[in-house]
């Protein structure tokens, strides 16, 4: 899908999901659309939010299947260079959700098996976007 298309489209439903449970409950604390140091290749990367200007949150939405679960994986891997990179930021989350994702997948990523994988993934939480909100929720962020 080109840039622009369907998927950033749904995506942005899914972003806008979260805004809501960061208004609700961490309102004046969060930055949108931030960027926050470079990916793995070296180009800029933005941040979906950034939570009282040291957790980054990261949303990724799966609305049919397709490689975008395996891009996770990228994710997670940038999401710890740029931690590594700026003690400003102290934990990034990836929430994640849609019908999209393979229930292998879905699986690994919400059971933490990054971890094992990942040098330092321990860095970045995955969560289902029920999860997120209920953290929020319970200011656990």
């Amino acid at each position: 899908m080109s840039p622009g298309g369907r998927g950033t489209r749904t995506g942005r439903v899914h972003e806008k999901l979260i805004k809501q449970a960061l208004l609700e409950n961490y309102a004046g604390a969060f930055k949108e659309q931030v960027v926050i140091g470079n990916d793995l290749f070296g180009n800029k990367y933005k941040a979906d939010f950034v939570l009282n200007d040291e957790i980054i949150i990261s949303a990724k939405w799966q609305q049919t299947r397709g490689t975008a679960e395996q891009k996770i994986v990228y994710e997670i891997m940038t999401l710890v260079k740029i931690l590594k990179e700026n003690p400003r930021y102290k934990k990034a989350y990836i929430v994640i959700s849609g019908t999209g994702y393979t229930k292998k997948a879905k699986d690994f990523y919400l059971n933490q098996k990054h971890v094992d994988y990942i040098k330092e993934g321990d860095l970045v939480e995955i969560l289902s976007f029920e999860d997120f909100v209920k953290r929020s929720n319970l200011k656990l962020l």
